[in-house]
């Protein structure tokens, strides 16, 4: 009937204070039934004590429990974030590689502006984060960007670089996906 009524924990604490009640009044009844109205006082008051004690913890132990999802919410969120900004980086440098070679220099200015608004997406969605793994794995995207930015700066094609930095951002999507994993573990 209560079941979806009280939770867990107020549950317990409901059928400790009457099963005391129960015990007590028993007592009074047993001993002297004159008493009666005194021993349902002193049940009134060890029940009132337990209520005073009882519901304060359950009330910081759900506010401690609401704090820990909270804070857990917003490293989940950090860490997709980063591997979505990893993977939006990937595909893009993906499709630099293929086309860098046939480009004009108004599409590789095109471009640079592009990754220096990721840049700035980037500080701004992790100025917040204190996760030393993330804040590693952002520093080291930071570095790859700029050396695409300072390679179609340049003018050059060379797809050594380019092989290298696709190596390089594949091995930050791995580390993003499993910082991912360890978050929602959390």
């Amino acid at each position: 009937m209560f079941k979806g009524f009280f939770k867990q924990d107020y549950r317990a604490l409901l059928l400790w204070s009457g099963a005391i009640a129960v015990v007590l009044l028993l007592c009074a009844f047993i001993q002297k039934p004159l008493d009666a109205l005194a021993w349902i006082q002193a049940v009134a008051v060890v029940i009132a004590l337990m209520l005073a004690i009882a519901v304060p913890a359950l009330q910081r132990k759900q506010e401690a429990a609401s704090q820990h999802k909270a804070w857990r919410d917003e490293q989940v969120g950090y860490a997709r974030r980063l591997q979505y900004l990893v993977l939006e980086f990937q595909e893009l440098l993906n499709q630099v590689g293929v086309n860098m070679a046939h480009w004009r220099a108004t599409d590789r200015h095109r471009v640079q502006a592009g990754l220096q608004d990721y840049l700035h997406r980037l500080f701004e969605s992790h100025k917040q984060d204190h996760n030393d793994d993330r804040i590693v794995i952002a520093h080291e995207l930071r570095q790859v960007v700029n050396a695409l930015a300072d390679e179609l700066e340049s003018g050059r094609s060379d797809r050594t670089v380019l092989q290298g930095l696709e190596k390089l951002v594949q091995k930050l999507a791995q580390r993003a996906q499993a910082n991912a994993l360890m978050a929602e573990k959390a």
